[in-house]
């Protein structure tokens, strides 16, 4: 015990020029990420601009109490949590279909080409893929003028003012725009995989379907498992932008979720408190949802974060 204590000290004292470049990033990284936490002391005070965060009353759990008894809550939380599992399901079975067969394709010049075409979207603006969604899904849209030439409908559909359309709506639009971006982590898992294994089952005659199902998707899965626990811890945030700019009076009921919330309730209102409290209970659960999945994960695939 006491050599391996030694060793470990050596090695430390061996890079101390290592140390001290690090020093700068380490402060640095305190005062932007861990410094603000401070700030959510608030959540437990009645804050005002003019008291100041030492001034400000305490009030315990008032503004905890008073997001539960709101009687919207309950659907702030079923949209939020509706959107996001959509989102999570149908995003990660999306880009590992997509992986998959991305890497079927041998011609290196058209799969660059299509690999290419698929990131655009996630570098387009959320503004500007909110308008092209708005003008395709109008009453006067391309998608209704394509139906009624069809003659699946005499009129025009006003899908953006049926909320019951909005939630497959925003999961459509973040399918779209993430799927070529995110399937690069499963591109780069499927090119650690052993060719000889493909060649070997190859020789075995198993054909593409059998080559995927039995060999590329088992050894992605592990990969699969890690970003599904990482995301779990996104799903009380269910978006922002998407709601924000694709929202209108008539879905209010299906499209508010709880970071459109805190922002109305926050900077709208100025009730700064109120929406801390918010903003801390989102974060506990997801703290929470993260541990309990990945239990979850190395319980039912063998992998997990830790």
């Amino acid at each position: 015990m006491k050599g391996a204590q030694a060793m470990r000290w050596k090695r430390f004292k061996q890079q101390k020029q290592l140390q001290l470049i690090m020093i700068p990033m380490a402060l640095w990284a305190i005062v932007i990420y861990y410094v603000p936490i401070l700030g959510n002391i608030i959540a437990f005070k009645d804050y005002t601009i003019a008291q100041g965060f030492i001034g400000s009353p305490w009030v315990g759990f008032k503004h905890f109490i008073s997001f539960f008894d709101n009687k919207f809550t309950l659907t702030i939380l079923r949209n939020t949590l509706a959107m996001s599992l959509m989102g999570l399901i149908f995003g990660t079975i999306a880009a590992v279909v997509f992986a998959i067969l991305l890497n079927e394709i041998f011609n290196k010049y058209i799969k660059n080409i299509i690999q290419s075409i698929s990131y655009l979207p996630y570098f387009i603006s959320m503004a500007v893929t909110a308008t092209l969604f708005t003008q395709l899904l109008s009453r006067t849209g391309s998608i209704n003028q394509w139906l009624i030439s069809l003659g699946i409908i005499n009129e025009g559909i006003p899908f953006l003012e049926q909320g019951n359309l909005f939630w497959i709506i925003i999961t459509i639009q973040g399918v779209w725009k993430t799927i070529g971006w995110s399937a690069i982590i499963y591109l780069a898992a499927i090119a650690g995989i052993p060719q000889e294994t493909y060649e070997a089952s190859y020789v075995d005659g198993a054909g593409r379907f059998r080559r995927m199902w039995h060999i590329t998707l088992p050894a992605i899965t592990p990969t699969i498992a890690i970003l599904l626990i990482l995301n779990s811890g996104y799903l009380l945030q269910g978006g922002f932008e998407q709601q924000l700019l694709m929202y209108n009076p008539l879905v209010m009921d299906y499209a508010e979720v709880i970071n459109t919330y805190v922002y109305k309730r926050g900077l709208h209102a100025g009730e700064y408190s109120y929406a801390t409290a918010v903003g801390v209970f989102q974060s506990g659960v997801s703290i929470m949802l993260i541990i309990f999945v990945n239990k979850i994960t190395k319980k039912m695939v063998g992998q997990g974060l830790w």
